[in-house]
């Protein structure tokens, strides 16, 4: 999609374009709420729900002896939080819901119970496939010292803390703010809307910090970790094919096989979070790419697409699984096909 570029740009300071400049006007604005915040964002949402519910269902049946099944539950627990956010965003934006008689200005409403939601639940996802690949470097390094340190125990609480953690951290976002009843004159009624006490420079200083300090942290992690388990891998092959020991080559099989099903979760997760923090960036280092300021039109586009490649991200993740993890791909279709013996092939495949 074009963005709707005026012939007659007026310059500022330095030959940039002027504070008055919009470069997406209005109308396109208008066309992408609907099309994309409102369509897209319920329909990718809708079926990424239906996917995590599977994988809940499946890792639950599979039960959380081992460590990587108890990381990915939590993740997915994320993903589902992320996309119910996006759900009710897209409703928010819906004009059909927006634009009739309810009693609360729904696309103000949503920033404080969709957008910063959607925000925690995401940093949440990245944080701990952050974790995750860095458990997993540790792993293929020094096992059997990870394996006594690292119990399902005190995994599940290394992630609990990671989700409180990232909570702690969102929660300066809701200080300043409240809802309140304001008066609208268009719809002649008053509606309730949200409102922040703090200036709204302080509220950016707050947003961006956390967009930079989270969305960054954790992709430069999970980036730095997937680069390294690759080269492990690599590693791992070479010695399996040199090896005589047929109890050490299993051993190193299961281990790739882990690996490997974290590295693939890894790079669909830094594909679909380079925008966004590409995005972080720019509201850190302009002040008028963000809500509310000159240039906030573009920053609702991009960010538009931004939600869009998240929740294509959080809803994925179960392809991966199915063609990664034999043990997986097993009882998903034993659960929901009520037959195991298609899975056989796959098998075949993974193994080799």
């Amino acid at each position: 999609m074009a963005l709707n570029v005026s012939k007659n740009i007026t310059e500022g300071q330095n030959g940039l374009p002027s504070a008055n400049y919009k470069i997406v006007s209005d109308e396109l604005l208008a066309v992408v709420s609907v099309v994309m915040k409102s369509a897209m964002y319920d329909g990718i949402s809708g079926f990424g729900l239906l996917t995590n519910a599977a994988c809940l269902k499946v890792f639950w049946t599979m039960g959380f002896k081992n460590t990587i099944n108890v990381s990915f539950f939590a993740i997915t627990i994320a993903d589902m939080g992320c996309l119910l956010s996006l759900l009710w965003m897209g409703i928010c934006y819906n004009p059909l819901f927006a634009d009739s008689n309810i009693i609360i200005d729904s696309r103000s409403v949503q920033y404080l119970t969709g957008g910063w939601p959607k925000f925690y639940f995401t940093r949440v996802s990245g944080m701990i496939t952050a974790y995750l690949t860095f458990e997993r470097y540790l792993s293929m390094t020094i096992p059997l010292k990870v394996k006594l340190l690292l119990t399902p125990r005190r995994v599940k609480a290394i992630l609990v803390t990671l989700y409180i953690f990232t909570a702690l951290c969102v929660v300066p976002i809701y200080v300043p703010a409240r809802f309140t009843w304001k008066w609208f004159p268009s719809k002649n009624m008053s509606l309730i809307s949200t409102e922040f006490v703090a200036s709204k420079g302080t509220i950016n200083i707050i947003s961006n910090s956390l967009n930079v300090a989270f969305y960054n942290g954790s992709f430069v992690i999970v980036v730095i970790c997937t680069a390294v388990l690759i080269l492990k891998l690599n590693e791992s092959r070479a010695w399996k094919k040199k090896s005589t020991m047929r109890s050490d080559r299993q051993e190193v099989s299961k281990e790739t096989r882990a690996s490997r099903r974290v590295v693939f979760v890894a790079l669909l997760y830094i594909v679909c979070n380079l925008p966004g923090s590409l995005c972080s960036f720019c509201m850190a280092a302009f002040p008028e790419f963000n809500a509310g300021e000159s240039q906030q039109n573009l920053f609702f586009f991009y960010a538009a697409f931004v939600h869009i490649i998240e929740a294509i991200n959080a809803s994925c993740n179960i392809f991966i699984y199915q063609k990664t993890s034999k043990k997986f791909c097993h009882v998903f279709l034993q659960t929901f096909t009520h037959r195991p013996n298609n899975c056989k092939r796959r098998q075949q495949k993974v193994q080799n």
